[in-house]
């Protein structure tokens, strides 16, 4: 239970504060690693404070200690801080000055929560332990959190559990939504080329046509998903390219997409169908294939403990009504779960349901309402967890 003294939610200056930040960062998008402005206009932040914070990980990333008032169990939050290669069309006086770049999945505000969080638990640190943030490049990409492990972060900066969020306009405005287990999808990507005989298009019998045996591999994989029921799988193949002439037959055809699912069986069902079915064809053709998978982002898993804890908080800040926990599980990939080493007990990602256009649409600005009780709600896991 709550027992902190410290204030439990942040105050209106500060959420107005956080409503500026959040506008200077929506003008200044930036892609995948290459987030200097970004982090330089955290990092002044930071200095400006007197936080310590650490670089070095992820190219552009930036980690945050603060540290409460007695020993105790460190916690970290995740936040994201890469925009999208997206016209901003949002119409306002704090649009993108970067052509062709904006923040059209929010992650200026999920920074501008954030930093008031940092801003009001360095002023009220009356908690036993130690809180970690993680301010992330390249979450778009899937990348950033696995490079950030790369270059050493949990080795210099552990945590025993993890927390992290997202805004989401598809939602009903004012609800935390949340679930056990398995809440976002795995995803892979994977890369098929098919090779044959090239030749002119007069004498198609004297060549082996890869794009052809391309398009009845992709027709093939489309059959794969079929049979499995209660089990989420999906296989879509996004792109299809062979050729430059109107009257020649390549040697190569490429074709290449994304895979998802839950659970790793389903993973290598769909992995060996797909070669099987692709041995099958080439064979057929007499072409010769290569199908290769890289693994895009792991399936985010919350755990009991830790999504308690996240219900339990949001039941005090958004009301028990407001806090829906029978969500589906979303196919689309998130890799928050890059941070979840084997050391960690537990994480929970969570979903804030607020106003506005959808994500990834030109038209998409953040809803600055949502900023006093998000911020609040991290500062009540903080407090939760770390109660003296």
């Amino acid at each position: 239970m709550l027992t902190a003294t410290a204030p439990l939610t942040i105050n209106e200056q500060l959420t107005q504060q956080a409503a500026g930040w959040r506008r200077e960062l929506h003008k200044i998008p930036e892609l995948s690693f290459d987030l200097y402005k970004t982090q330089e206009y955290i990092i002044n932040l930071l200095k400006h404070w007197n936080i310590a914070y650490d670089l070095g990980y992820g190219k552009t990333g930036i980690v945050v200690t603060i540290k409460g008032k007695k020993q105790g169990d460190t916690i970290a939050f995740r936040c994201d801080m890469d925009a999208l290669p997206m016209q901003d069309a949002c119409g306002k006086s704090w649009a993108s000055t970067h052509e062709g770049c904006s923040h059209s999945c929010g992650h200026d505000g999920h920074m501008a929560i954030t930093l008031a969080v940092v801003k009001h638990l360095a002023a009220y640190n009356e908690f036993s332990g130690c809180v970690k943030i993680l301010f992330q490049p390249s979450e778009e990409n899937g990348q950033g959190a696995k490079a950030m492990i790369k270059d050493g972060l949990y080795k210099d900066h552990p945590y025993t559990q993890l927390y992290g969020f997202h805004n989401m306009p598809r939602l009903q405005d004012g609800t935390i939504q949340v679930r056990y287990g398995a809440t976002t999808g795995a995803g892979e990507v994977f890369t098929l080329s098919v090779t044959g005989k090239s030749g002119h298009s007069s004498v198609p019998h004297k060549c082996i046509n890869p794009i052809s045996a391309a398009c009845e591999i992709v027709n093939g994989w489309n059959n794969i998903t079929t049979n499995i029921k209660n089990d989420m799988a999906i296989i879509s193949t996004c792109k299809l390219n062979g050729g430059t002439a109107m009257n020649g037959i390549p040697e190569q055809a490429l074709a290449g997409g994304t895979m998802r699912y839950f659970e790793a069986h389903i993973a290598d069902y769909m992995r060996d169908n797909m070669h099987q079915i692709a041995k099958e064809v080439c064979k057929k053709y007499g072409a010769v294939y290569d199908l290769l998978f890289e693994v895009l982002c792991p399936a985010t898993i919350n755990t009991i403990e830790h999504t308690n804890t996240v219900i339990e908080c949001a039941k005090q800040l958004y009301g028990a009504e407001n806090v829906v926990t029978d969500v589906p599980a979303s196919p689309g990939g998130e890799d928050m779960q890059f941070f979840v080493t084997d050391k960690v007990d537990g994480a929970c990602w969570f979903m804030i349901g607020t106003k506005g256009t959808n994500t990834h649409t030109a038209s998409f600005d953040f809803d600055d309402t949502c900023i006093h009780r998000a911020a609040s709600m991290l500062v009540n896991i903080v407090y939760n967890r770390l109660a003296k």
